[in-house]
């Protein structure tokens, strides 16, 4: 197993990624799931095993892109179909709070722009907003995937193969820096050539001038 922590691992996945890894801590709970693109959006509907109508959805969204009417509409269909709605991201943990805060807000914990320039405010603690659906983020990810027992797998199965590009990555910015230097140097090169060029020529000026004085 690599020595790199499994959060940094699970940080750097994309959605399709994400998407595999939970699939895999579902099958070793024992449930089903089905993954489904809908807009460009993942979507895993989990069943216990042996039951023939899921009865959670998450949404994987590991940017945290998602808007508050978009939030809105998918804890409305989570509740007319009767499963329980997740919310799943390893991005900004800060602002997917303050999105769901904004999307179920009651009239007295915002506050209403007074005009179309200005922004609606929270008057709470994204916190105290009761939110219908269920947020999971990165460190809920990881206690699920190490709960799964599979933390040393997801770590080496998804870590080893960037490892070349990380290392290309980093002789990039070796690279760089090289780079950097020695445009540095021959800058420095150049200015220290220009200035004996000036002290010589203001010498010459001088000693013509003197020349020219004495005749």
């Amino acid at each position: 197993m690599s020595d790199v922590s499994l959060s940094s691992v699970l940080s750097f996945l994309d959605a399709d990624d994400v998407a595999t890894v939970v699939r895999r801590i579902h099958a070793e709970r024992g449930e089903r799931t089905k993954r489904t693109e809908r807009d460009g959006r993942t979507f895993l509907f989990v069943a216990p095993d042996g039951a023939n109508q899921p009865t959670g959805v998450t949404w994987v969204d590991v940017a945290a892109e998602f808007d508050d009417r978009t939030v809105e509409v998918f804890a409305e269909r989570c509740e007319s179909q009767g499963v329980d709605g997740t919310l799943l991201t390893t991005g900004d943990e800060a602002q997917a709070r303050e999105t769901l805060a904004f999307a179920f807000a009651t009239e007295d914990q915002l506050e209403e722009p007074e005009s179309k320039e200005d922004e609606p405010r929270l008057l709470v603690e994204p916190e105290e907003v009761a939110v219908p659906i269920t947020l999971e983020t990165l460190d809920d990810l990881v206690d699920d995937v190490e709960s799964a027992g599979l933390a040393d797998d997801i770590v080496d199965e998804y870590h080893e193969p960037h490892q070349p590009e990380f290392e290309e990555v980093l002789d990039e910015v070796d690279a760089e820096e090289a780079a950097n230097a020695d445009a540095a140097a021959q800058n420095a090169g150049s200015g220290v050539g220009i200035v004996v060029a000036l002290v010589a020529l203001v010498a010459l000026a001088l000693v013509g001038g003197l020349l020219l004085g004495v005749f």
